[in-house]
């Protein structure tokens, strides 16, 4: 199936629908200059060794890949429009992204990203300057591991990064939405696979969905809740 969703600039999606002020990309190039250390070790390892063997040295790696710097900065600047309390992400790996989202709050002087993963080891290469505005939660999948947060506060935002096929993005969707602040903003990578995008057309039926037009080829999808008067 073909899905019909548009593609924007990340300054429209920051104007038009988060009605941002204009953005402003020095703030976001250097906090994500802060944190591309694990991402150039990444990208320098794959150069010489296959994927395939990183993974017999250590079983987190090469699981998924970390995001491309244009997708962390629109990150950044969501993040930074959308001024959440709570941040919620599954899919740690190394943190890449979720040291950008906590070096948005940061630098909003206030909030706190909730990160998930199955794997006891993800998130070591988070900087320890952005580790006070990060909650790692480890060992359990997502969709077990969430409620017991989500109980608790109501996301502004969720960044979905762990798993990438329809059924198990759904499942997190299913969880995660009905417990989302009303005007919330959810976030997919690997928007490029097919079922990511069916997941996000059936899991968020009212939100506003599209493409943002990153320099990555596997893309970022946002979708954003309808405003209510």
């Amino acid at each position: 199936m073909i899905l019909d969703i548009p593609v924007l600039s990340l300054q429209e999606v920051l104007t038009d629908h988060l009605r941002a002020p204009m953005f402003d990309d020095r703030s976001a190039s250097a906090a994500v200059a802060a944190v591309s250390d694990a991402r150039a070790r990444e990208m320098r390892l794959l150069r010489w060794i296959p994927p395939r063997l990183l993974r017999r040295l250590d079983r987190g790696f090469a699981r998924s890949f970390t995001i491309c710097p244009d997708t962390a900065r629109a990150i950044y600047a969501i993040a930074r429009a959308v001024h959440p309390a709570t941040t919620l992400e599954t899919g740690t790996y190394w943190g890449y992204s979720t040291a950008v989202l906590a070096a948005a709050a940061r630098d909003a002087g206030a909030g706190m990203v909730h990160s998930f993963d199955l794997y006891p080891r993800a998130g070591a290469h988070i900087p320890d300057a952005l580790r006070p505005w990060i909650r790692l939660h480890l060992g359990l999948p997502a969709t077990e591991a969430m409620p017991a947060l989500l109980a608790e506060s109501a996301p502004q935002l969720f960044f979905q990064d762990s798993v990438h096929d329809h059924d198990g993005v759904l499942a997190e969707l299913q969880v995660a939405v009905p417990m989302l602040a009303k005007e919330a903003v959810v976030l997919f990578h690997d928007f490029s696979c097919e079922g990511v995008r069916q997941a996000a057309v059936e899991g968020l039926p009212s939100y506003f969905l599209a493409q943002i037009d990153v320099d990555d080829p596997q893309q970022l999808g946002i979708a954003i809740a309808p405003r209510r008067p």
